[in-house]
């Protein structure tokens, strides 16, 4: 497998010799566990397979690099999947391995998720409200006082503080374009306001992805046909489909999640798709409609607005520090597609767009 190759990691090895793990999922002697590479994102490899005497799919994701705020981020993503069991939109943690032994940085084991990647090149009637069900069954799972996830005192505070972090090291490279951050400090400027302007968010905390892509969501045909012929009051679909890859959640606020993924920086990042503005807010009152009263709404639009400024400027940083990288010939985790994409998203085009149309700064 070529990936194992430049890894210097054998998935079928780990599998087939580790007992404990194959404990616990109960496979007997004479089962074989054959990986089958699924995908690399920035911080994990990971690969499917069968435990063929019971017919059960995992997919077993090994950590190649920790997310900034915590050390152990296999042990970390395992926890928030324990914590949202009880949605039954996530996929179910089996096995932690976070040991010295460990490959990388640490695996898991967690169930394997039927259902097609949303794609907004290809959306079909009813994803999206399936898309909106699977986030608000998610979103109303209560943490516990036990939930050990980050929890930020200030999220839109902290989230500008990230962005001025990546910024400062494209800034301090070579790759710094004065054109570019000349667009850049413009965002900020915006974000720095509602960071310092938009009211404090309402008492109940959520446990939140905060970066709900689209290929995070595994949407059956089935479900998106039922979502479609739904009439508007309450659940779309029973079975709406999952929420995977849970690489970096926090406890915070829905307003952040919901802003991302509506956001044109994200879905212009795997796809030519950009919510009209009369969308977004089809998907936001979809989304109300799906969380049915479980939980207040109270705040979320003042919020929500704060949210899309700073996922614009989350955004932008990333792709200036991911410059830096490409740049320095260092090796920076992204399809084929989204690499294409870099050049457009820093253009003066996608810029301007960006500034004036969608943040509607004025302009100087």
């Amino acid at each position: 497998m070529a990936q194992e190759a430049t890894s210097g990691f054998s998935a079928h090895r780990y599998l087939n010799e580790n007992d404990a793990l194959r404990t616990a999922l109960k496979a007997s002697r004479e089962d074989v566990l054959e990986p089958q590479f699924l995908g690399m994102g920035e911080h994990n490899l990971n690969y499917s397979f069968e435990v063929p005497s019971s017919g059960c799919r995992y997919v077993l994701r090994v950590n190649k690099v920790t997310q900034p705020f915590h050390d152990d981020q296999v042990a970390y993503e395992y926890e928030a999947l324990l914590a949202l069991e009880a949605s039954d939109r996530t996929p179910k943690p089996m096995y932690l391995d976070n040991t010295e032994s460990a490959p990388f940085e640490g695996a898991m084991v967690i169930g394997y998720c039927e259902g097609d990647q949303l794609d907004f090149d290809r959306l079909r009637p009813g994803d999206l409200r399936c898309a909106a069900q699977i986030m608000a069954d998610v979103h109303a799972v209560q943490p516990t006082s036990e939930c050990r996830l980050f929890h930020p005192k200030d999220p839109l505070k902290t989230l500008f503080e990230e962005c001025v972090q990546r910024f400062e090291l494209y800034r301090r490279s070579s790759s710094e374009d004065a054109r570019i951050t000349r667009w850049v400090d413009r965002i900020f400027s915006a974000a720095e306001e509602v960071t310092r302007t938009t009211r404090p968010a309402s008492a109940r905390a959520h446990i939140i992805n905060t970066e709900p892509l689209p290929s995070h969501f595994l949407i059956p045909e089935r479900s998106a046909r039922q979502a479609a012929s739904a009439s508007g009051m309450g659940r779309f679909c029973d079975e709406p489909g999952f929420f995977v890859d849970w690489e970096r959640p926090v406890i915070g606020e829905v307003a952040q999640d919901v802003a991302y993924f509506v956001s044109p920086t994200t879905t212009f990042w795997d796809s030519e798709h950009l919510f009209p503005a009369d969308e977004v807010q089809e998907f936001v009152e979809d989304y109300w409609l799906a969380v049915d009263g479980r939980f207040s709404r109270d705040g979320f639009d003042e919020r929500f607005k704060a949210f899309l400024t700073m996922t614009v400027l989350r955004s932008a940083t990333w792709c200036c520090r991911a410059l830096v990288g490409l740049d320095a010939g260092t090796h920076v985790q992204m399809t084929d597609k989204a690499r294409a994409k870099l050049p457009v998203y820093l253009s003066d085009e996608f810029m301007h767009m960006l500034v004036y149309d969608y943040l509607g700064l004025r302009k100087r």
